[in-house]
């Protein structure tokens, strides 16, 4: 459960940062030129693309670490199951 909350945490971070890359930079657009006009553009996508990018990887990172999650619990109860349906067997 550490390592999902972590995932998020991470995901959060960079997704705020790229955010922030996206939304924060100032242009005059009277003064830019055509190219610094598609630079610009290609710097906002880039950041919004790393955005959900990070996003995207985090929720499939959540999605295996709880699928783990829940082959370790099945097995546990298994186990559990079956270590007392065996010393119940053995005792009587």
């Amino acid at each position: 459960m550490k390592a999902i909350v972590r995932n998020i945490l991470l995901a959060c971070i960079i997704s705020t940062f790229a955010f922030f890359g996206a939304v924060g930079r100032k242009h005059t657009r009277d003064k830019m030129t055509d190219a610094q006009k598609a630079e610009a553009r290609k710097e906002t996508l880039t950041c919004l693309a790393v955005a959900f990018i990070a996003c995207g990887a985090c929720a499939w990172r959540c999605n295996v670490l709880y699928k783990r999650l829940n082959e370790e619990r099945e097995y546990r109860r298994r186990f559990i199951d079956y270590s007392r349906n065996t010393a119940y067997n053995r005792h009587y």
